[in-house]
């Protein structure tokens, strides 16, 4: 049961730092919307805050994965602490 746990949570974290990283693109479409309909480019903000937040993103879809193999871990080594919580249903 403990195994089933750790993989779901690991299949949890994967798939939401699978969705952060695809999003972290969308930032820079709108930094090259934003830049593209101006009448006259040379003018205004380059947006280098929406690269910024880019970069960001991907750290934390990362960080998300570190997250996923900590819970697989985490659940393992602390298994039987656990274990006894579920099979038992004794609170």
């Amino acid at each position: 049961m403990i195994f089933l746990v750790s993989q779901f949570l690991f299949i949890l974290f994967v798939l939401l730092g699978i969705i952060v990283w695809a999003a972290s693109d969308t930032p820079l479409a709108w930094r090259e919307i934003a830049i593209n309909t101006r009448r006259n480019p040379e003018n205004g903000s380059p947006y280098t805050m929406l690269k910024v937040l880019s970069v960001c993103l991907k750290i934390f879809a990362v960080l998300l994965w570190i997250a996923g193999i900590a819970s697989i871990v985490g659940l393992n080594v602390a298994g039987s602490a656990v274990g006894s919580l579920l099979q038992g249903g004794n609170l």
